[in-house]
């Protein structure tokens, strides 16, 4: 009985301690909400204005957030967070979407509202990061990256194929330039894991069993994949306040979008 209570009770602090270091979702001040200070002034203003236009023009509306950090939670589940509270979009076309990066984690996520999935689909927002946003997240270009990726995502909203980046227009994933190291990674993971089956032989006919081999490959296998993924450095700069006058209008998020890391 005693054990039970201290379990149950371990497992409230749990959940407690979860919700209260979770990052609270912050304040929807316009269209730009540069809560992590890497947008400059007039790259702000440039968003606003076209972000503005993309509403006029097609009704969607679209916001960046910038985050200094998450504390630890999962952008995934950060982004659905900051999309039921703030709403973007019709309420009967749900024609919202969000682009979030969190700093520290050097994550970033486009969440997109139902109505916009038919066009602004995960594939096309996982080139608009992969291509547009994290390269120049990786030169330290914060600023430039976001409104590139930004102008991406209204020019897929609007139709407006000729706004498109070349990689994002033919579906081009500038991650295909690096097949070359992977391939070397993957001859080299043969080579290990042959080496490895080998000794588990010799083993074997020496009367020892190498029961662990084909586990030490994987995890070799995983470390090196993981390793290509990469990051970059980071540097920000400085943003004025958001602009007033900008609420949601009520549409609906159920997860859609993609995430990517710098």
């Amino acid at each position: 009985m005693v054990k039970k209570r201290f379990f149950s009770a371990a497992l409230t602090a749990i959940l407690i301690s979860s919700s209260i270091f979770a990052a609270n979702v912050p304040t929807l001040k316009g269209r730009v909400n540069d809560y992590a200070k890497i947008i400059r002034d007039s790259d702000e203003r440039e968003i606003e204005e076209y972000l503005a236009g993309v509403e006029q023009a097609c009704g969607a509306q679209i916001a960046v957030l910038t985050m200094p950090s998450l504390d630890g939670e999962d952008i995934s589940s950060f982004g659905i967070r900051v999309a039921d509270k703030w709403q973007l979009g019709d309420k009967e076309k749900d024609n919202g979407a969000i682009l979030i990066v969190a700093y520290a984690e050097h994550d970033l996520r486009i969440e997109t509202g139902d109505g916009l999935e038919g066009s602004l689909t995960d594939a096309k927002c996982g080139l608009i990061l992969r291509n547009v946003i994290v390269p120049e997240f990786r030169d330290g270009n914060y600023s430039k990256g976001i409104l590139e990726g930004v102008k991406n995502m209204g020019a897929i909203a609007t139709g407006d194929e000729s706004a498109l980046s070349r990689s994002v227009k033919e579906g081009e994933d500038k991650s295909s330039n690096d097949l070359v190291p992977v391939f070397a990674m993957l001859i080299w993971l043969i080579f290990v894991v042959s080496m490895i089956s080998a000794n588990a032989r010799r083993g074997r006919r020496r009367g020892r069993y190498y029961h662990n081999g084909n586990t030490i490959a994987w995890i070799a296998a995983d470390a090196a994949l993981r390793s290509m993924m990469g990051s970059g450095g980071h540097s920000g700069s400085h943003s004025s306040g958001g602009f007033g006058g900008f609420s949601g209008g009520g549409g609906h998020f159920s997860g859609g979008g993609a995430s990517a890391h710098w």
